[in-house]
């Protein structure tokens, strides 16, 4: 898994354009396999929790650090690790500070359900909506809820998880 070292806008035509971004720069970092988005949408097998393959082997970051020791792990609310390294094996980029210098888009709970339908930017297509994040920086539930309510005219990065 890896937080993208390119900052997004809420408007990321969706899931699947999410998913191509997570897919595009593992591919140019020289990572294999195939990669989703860690971000929530009210649409059918819209969450983490619907969507994700979820492994019974360590989630481990670009780094080879272990995060978590499996699905039921990674979404307990608590992380072995932080996940704050990129595709590129650097630290993740800042977006807007206002949630935090480590705030990466999600409007996902820690077991891979949707926060709320109105933190999704609009499903993601949107930056004329309210947002919600994480913070890279955090090993306990706010690694993927910290806070909520804000423009989804923020860029941020994203989270990306190998299926």
């Amino acid at each position: 898994m890896f937080v993208t070292s390119t900052l997004q806008y809420g408007d990321m035509n969706g899931l699947a354009g999410a998913d191509a971004e997570c897919n595009e720069l593992a591919e140019a970092a020289g990572l294999p396999g195939t990669y989703m988005a860690w971000l929530s949408t009210n649409q059918m097998n819209g969450t983490p929790a619907t969507r994700f393959l979820q492994s019974s082997v360590p989630y481990v970051r670009v780094d080879g650090v272990k995060v978590a020791d499996d699905w039921a792990d990674l979404t307990d609310g608590s992380l072995d690790a932080q996940i704050n390294k990129t595709e590129l094996n650097a630290a993740p980029p800042q977006g807007n500070p206002t949630c935090g210098n480590a705030s990466v888009y999600s409007n996902t709970n820690a077991n891979g359900t949707m926060y709320n339908a109105i933190n999704s930017c609009g499903n993601f297509n949107s930056t004329a909506s309210a947002g919600h994040w994480g913070q890279s920086s955090l090993t306990n539930a706010g690694w993927t809820s910290a806070c909520a309510g804000g423009t989804c005219t923020w860029q941020e990065p994203i989270y990306c998880f190998q299926q």
